[in-house]
């Protein structure tokens, strides 16, 4: 258990994390949910708290932030990054941090403006129950506001090499990560293209007033591959130069793969595609002929409570 904790938090908290949002769409959000009206905020699962992170700027003036997360870890780690960023915010007890479980939270019903998540329904066996919690402690007549991927999709995003694939192994890619995701859910871990069932899910529980908006971001590159946001892009494939296996834990994508009705040596030809496909990567990155516009299909989806 607690080696799948530690890959978590390798796989979704990765650098590349930290660009993720563009600082003026986030200013374009917060006018349209009106946080500048929010006195309060909860950030449930909230990592790190790169989502809250973002937010709380536009709350009102003197506004308090929750963060919640089950790892302990991570709150700790939280709250020393909220502590440099906002300080006196923290020293007020303005922000503050809670360990529970998302889909059990010790927290008062109707007692926050704003309750929010960001990829955190997509690791949730039942994420039902984590949606209607935050529900429950949201006040009537506040905003719930979730963020998930379509990872599926984000996994088969095409690149400059693409083209030179056949239809067959395109199709052996497609059908690998649908078994993925499919042996995930199988397995209560949750599904990674959670986002695409987000409104119907948001109108199931009985929120009013939702919106569904696309994440502006994409992640792309291209010579020279310069900078900050570029090289934490690269990393996944650089890790296939330290590892036969690149990002992934082999062991745990067996498990999800396998429970999605797939087999041994299937598993094993991909793994081996994949590994030669990084390699391709690498050699045309190193010759400047790698490019990919690095679309990342996220939802962002709120609706209030009545």
């Amino acid at each position: 258990m607690e080696n799948e904790k530690k890959e978590q938090k390798s796989a979704w908290f990765r650098d590349q994390r930290d660009f993720w949002w563009n600082d003026d769409f986030i200013d374009l959000l917060a006018q349209r949910w009106r946080l500048a009206d929010a006195e309060s905020l909860a950030d449930i699962g909230c990592g790190l708290g790169h989502w809250s992170r973002l937010l709380f700027p536009h709350l009102r003036s003197g506004a308090r932030l929750l963060g919640v997360d089950r790892q302990g870890e991570w709150l700790r780690c939280a709250r020393e990054i909220f502590n440099d960023a906002y300080p006196a915010s923290v020293a007020a007890g303005r922000v503050e941090f809670q360990q529970s479980d998302a889909t059990a939270l010790a927290v008062c019903s109707d007692a926050f403006d704003v309750v929010t998540c960001q990829t955190l329904l997509m690791h949730l066996a039942e994420p039902f129950e984590g949606l209607n919690e935050m529900i429950r402690i949201t006040r009537p007549r506040g905003l719930v506001i979730c963020v998930e991927p379509s990872n599926l999709f984000n996994m088969l995003s095409f690149d400059s090499f693409t083209s030179e694939n056949d239809t067959e192994t395109l199709v052996q890619d497609y059908e690998f990560w649908l078994r993925f995701q499919r042996g995930r859910i199988a397995l209560g871990k949750g599904d990674i293209s959670l986002g695409e069932l987000l409104p119907g899910m948001f109108a199931q529980s009985g929120l009013t007033d939702i919106r569904v908006h696309l994440r502006d971001k994409a992640f792309p590159l291209y010579p020279p591959y310069a900078g900050a946001e570029q090289s934490a892009t690269l990393e996944p494939i650089h890790e296939w130069e330290k590892s036969e296996t690149g990002p992934w834990d082999y062991d745990q994508v067996r498990r999800y793969f396998l429970a999605g009705g797939g087999d041994e040596a299937t598993l094993a030809a991909q793994f081996s595609r994949m590994r030669e496909e990084a390699q391709r990567q690498s050699r045309a990155i190193s010759d400047g002929r790698y490019h990919s516009a690095g679309g990342a299909t996220v939802y962002i989806v709120s609706g209030r409570k009545p």
